[in-house]
């Protein structure tokens, strides 16, 4: 089901929807003529076994202008809606505005890839799969991609915009009242196997609920984490290029371990974002963070596995192919 639609501050989201009812309107109205038409002429000039068909006349010149008339007259109705919606569609450009503001707008930069948005808040916080903005504040978003062509929509506000990599779009609204939609951000545009999974949430909050939010996610200053290493070690890395081509995982992406070593993990990858997300544990084991602060290049995450058994752990911004284990045994 559809989410009910929002209250949405955004003019071109009744513009284009006021020319796209001319078009629909003109489109059926056109049909339905076509269609009447043909069965009229379908009924009056059937075949009759009955009636004879009248002689056919060839003449040696053929005189006068024929049904010029309605030729004319046909081309002059449909030139005259041809020239009315168009006229529309180019005077609409005219009216697509920048946002009024009553107060700083929140800026957000959302990134498309393979097969998930992430959203970075001014905070420097970056949420896969959910974006939290306040009611009545207008919302600026920088979308863009880092692989190929996706579409960025949020079906309860009707706002659309393509994510191109290389570069930056932005769409602008302001919701009026609060909710929380499931799934309702969708990629519009065919992207791969995983097209249809591309999807997140959207949450609409109060102004505090907002400030909260981005309290409680608050960044670290570093994405480098160290702890005391007294016992062994081992380093996982994120290999460069890891981000894009589907085939690059984790490295290893299978590793036996003593309890007690300490796992290093190192982001070579300059091409996008990843983490450390442990998605199943042993019985007992638990692991401080998790997922991991955001990694880029050069950033490093370090956790000590204390408890034996096997650690499942991915890449949340890449989990279809950025899988991998850790046994630890006794």
């Amino acid at each position: 089901m559809f989410p009910v639609v929002l209250a949405v501050e955004a003019p071109t989201t009744a513009i284009w929807f006021t020319l796209l009812r001319y078009y629909l309107f003109l489109g059926f109205a056109a049909g339905a003529i076509v269609v009447v038409w043909m069965l009229y002429f379908v009924v009056k000039y059937r075949e009759r076994k009955d009636v004879k068909s009248a002689p056919v006349y060839h003449h040696e010149e053929e005189t006068g202008w024929g049904n010029w008339k309605t030729v004319v007259l046909t081309l002059l109705i449909t030139g005259g809606v041809l020239a009315f919606v168009e006229y529309e569609t180019f005077a609409s450009t005219g009216l697509i505005v920048p946002p009024v503001t009553n107060g700083d707008p929140v800026y957000i930069n959302v990134t498309g890839q393979q097969f998930q948005w992430s959203f970075t808040y001014s905070n420097g916080y970056t949420s896969i799969g959910n974006l939290t903005v306040p009611v009545n504040q207008i919302v600026i978003l920088n979308i863009t991609s880092i692989d190929v062509d996706h579409s960025f929509s949020i079906l309860s506000l009707n706002v659309a915009k393509d994510a191109l990599p290389g570069i930056h779009n932005f769409v602008w609204f302001n919701a009026t009242q609060t909710g929380f939609f499931k799934d309702d951000i969708r990629c519009k545009e065919l992207c791969g196997v995983g097209h249809a999974l591309m999807i997140a949430d959207f949450n609409v909050t109060t102004a505090a609920g907002f400030n909260a939010f981005l309290a409680a996610h608050a960044p670290s200053t570093a994405h480098t984490t160290s702890t005391s290493i007294t016992g062994p070690t081992q380093t996982v890395y994120l290999p460069l290029g890891a981000g894009g081509p589907q085939q690059l995982n984790f490295s290893p992406a299978t590793l036996t371990v003593a309890a007690g070593t300490t796992i290093t993990f190192v982001d070579q990858d300059t091409y996008a974002p990843h983490d450390v997300y442990f998605t199943s544990v042993p019985a007992g084991a638990s692991v401080p963070t998790n997922p991991s602060p955001v990694l880029t290049n050069g950033d490093t995450f370090t956790v000590t596995l204390t408890t034996p058994g096997t650690y499942h752990y991915e890449c949340q911004f890449h989990p279809l192919w950025m899988q991998a284990t850790i046994v630890v045994t006794g």
